[in-house]
């Protein structure tokens, strides 16, 4: 078996779960736009990939993945993902798994927006949510809102043009700044990841739940494992709310009035590792559905108290094996 993670940028880690997971049975293989990336260093072939924003991207990543004769295309990152899932049945035509969600999903959980509308709906809590100052004003005046609040872009990532407002010249400022801005509730209080794991019916069959300790550039940095009736009760119902395929993950805020869901992400969440170091293993169960096997739910089944902490790593690549993957001409220096 070949499997292709595409965006795979940093994440040098998930390489290792794969590679573990397969064993002697296959290959990782690895794409992303430039030479220079840190996680090649582990993947047992690599390509260069043209820009997810190019018009063809779709079509030119399904040609590499059929020339290749890869089986499972494993997304990384947000955008990937939202030019993919339109393609999913023309990849699954070609013997081809791609780990994506539904289109619709995949739209909603992408803007923040659609995801609170969608989470009231389902009856999760959630921040009160609009994308006005003048109703945000109004909800402060009719003291269904507080200050301060937030904002942040309906489609947003990493943590980028969020701003925490406490009167209205600040909300104003910060709004006319965001990109496509929405304003929502501030919640104080501890925050929690899941990781999530749906079969082919979208159905869940993993839910654990970690307590985030600290964060770096919107990614989990730190993290520990905690196992409680009433958060994977919450994670089901998340996972069951949003019809998923694979991995993903969802972030809660326990604030004064219970736990409130933030967002959900339908792939690899950057605090999975806390997870897999539980026995997660959401590599082997994505080999499993790729081999045509059935998953047994082990919701629940996993220790607290494990701790993740991330650190840096140095890795040199020489000349020629950068050489190797830019090409004839190499890479041009930075």
């Amino acid at each position: 078996m070949r499997i292709l993670l595409s965006s795979v940028g940093r994440r040098g880690y998930l390489v290792k779960y794969f590679k573990q997971a397969l064993g002697d049975a296959g290959e990782v293989w690895g794409s992303d736009i430039s030479p220079y990336t840190p996680a090649f260093r582990y993947c047992d072939n690599v390509m260069l990939a043209q820009k997810v924003e190019a018009a063809d991207y779709a079509d030119k990543l399904l040609s590499l993945c059929i020339k290749n004769k890869i089986d499972m295309v494993v997304p990384l990152i947000d955008p990937t993902l939202e030019v993919l899932a339109p393609q999913r049945d023309e990849f699954r035509s070609k013997g081809i798994m791609a780990v994506v969600s539904p289109a619709k999903t995949i739209e909603i959980t992408f803007d923040k927006y659609q995801t609170y509308i969608h989470a009231k709906q389902a009856g999760i809590a959630t921040p009160e949510t609009v994308t006005t100052i003048k109703d945000a004003l109004k909800l402060i005046a009719d003291g269904k809102l507080s200050w301060p609040v937030m904002v942040k872009p309906r489609k947003g990532s990493a943590s980028m043009f969020i701003n925490c407002c406490h009167n209205e010249s600040e909300l104003k400022l910060a709004f006319q700044n965001c990109p496509r801005p929405l304003i929502q509730e501030f919640v104080s209080g501890e925050e929690y990841g899941y990781d999530i794991f749906c079969d082919g019916d979208f159905k869940p069959v993993s839910v654990f739940c970690k307590q985030k300790i600290a964060m770096r550039a919107g990614e989990t940095d730190k993290a520990v494992s905690v196992n409680d009736k009433k958060l994977m009760d919450l994670g089901v119902k998340i996972a069951q709310a949003f019809p998923m395929f694979g991995p993903a993950d969802a972030d809660v805020k326990i604030g004064k009035n219970g736990p409130m869901l933030l967002e959900v992400n339908p792939r690899f969440g950057g605090g999975y590792p806390c997870s897999h170091l539980c026995g997660a293993d959401f590599p082997a169960k994505l080999i499993a559905l790729c081999k045509g096997q059935k998953l047994s739910p082990d919701i629940g089944n996993y220790p607290a108290g494990v701790y993740m902490f991330k650190q840096d790593e140095i890795i040199s690549p020489t000349a020629d094996e950068l050489k190797n993957i830019a090409g004839e001409h190499g890479p041009k220096a930075v």
